[in-house]
């Protein structure tokens, strides 16, 4: 049975979200982190596909198409995401209904059947570990439930990588947050990419960093969800797309 991990990477070039806003307005699609493991005790392959141009839609239908096509011949019994049912779906869901509503193609119907079998790991470990939830928390961070359970989930430190001096001084903190991806990080990638700008050793460098935090996004999600229970978690945390919002 095989088993497809998914998790999306924003960026808000155009208007800063408000607190805790989620609206899809505010977002656009800049990476998606991608493994899949035929059997839960294999050893995951991944992949991160990174938008290659700029804001417009055609790159945003570019990211869609290669997510299709890894996923194409791979035999995705069950998709694992952390938070997907408050995040990663809904924003791929309302995306593909922007971008179906001007061509022919149905990138909603592919979402939707990728969420056919959408397990949200973030549920159970919500459940799992109650008593460590903030007041005002609804789930815990996924550094939060990996520490819990005990897994290796490593970080990825600023200092690990070698840029100028003042490249990332907007950047707040010693080890890269998703935040920082959609503040800063996600739109100077695009930024050096539509300038023609990625043969330079600074966004070879941006890319090593961003890859190695996609890819801890995604590595050890299926690790996380036989640790809290593997299938038996399913009829229980199953949220397919007609329950995200």
């Amino acid at each position: 049975m095989g088993t497809l991990v998914l998790d999306i990477e924003t960026a808000s070039p155009f208007e800063e979200p408000p607190e805790s806003s989620n609206e899809t307005q505010y977002y656009e699609l800049f990476a998606v982190s991608l493994a899949y493991a035929e059997e839960l005790s294999d050893t995951p392959e991944t992949e991160v596909i990174f938008r290659r141009g700029g804001w417009d839609e055609t790159y945003t239908i570019d990211l869609y198409d290669r997510l299709f096509e890894w996923c194409a011949p791979r035999s995705v019994d069950r998709l694992l995401t952390y938070n997907g049912t408050w995040f990663d779906g809904v924003h791929l869901l309302n995306w593909a209904e922007t971008l179906d509503a001007d061509s022919d193609n149905k990138y909603r119907t592919g979402i939707e059947n990728l969420f056919e079998n959408h397990i949200d790991i973030a549920l159970a470990a919500a459940d799992e570990y109650a008593e460590e939830l903030w007041e005002d928390q609804q789930i815990l961070p996924d550094w939060k439930a990996y520490d819990l359970t005990n897994i290796d989930n490593d970080s990825v430190w600023y200092d690990d990588y070698d840029f100028p001096e003042t490249y990332l001084s907007e950047i707040e903190g010693s080890a890269v947050q998703g935040k920082h991806i959609g503040q800063v990080l996600g739109e100077r990638y695009v930024d050096n990419v539509t300038a023609g700008i990625e043969s330079t050793s600074v966004h070879r460098e941006l890319t090593r960093l961003l890859t190695d935090y996609c890819l801890s996004d995604v590595a050890d999600l299926i690790e996380l969800y036989t640790s809290l229970g593997g299938p038996e978690l399913d009829d229980t945390y199953r949220r397919r797309a007609d329950a995200i919002s």
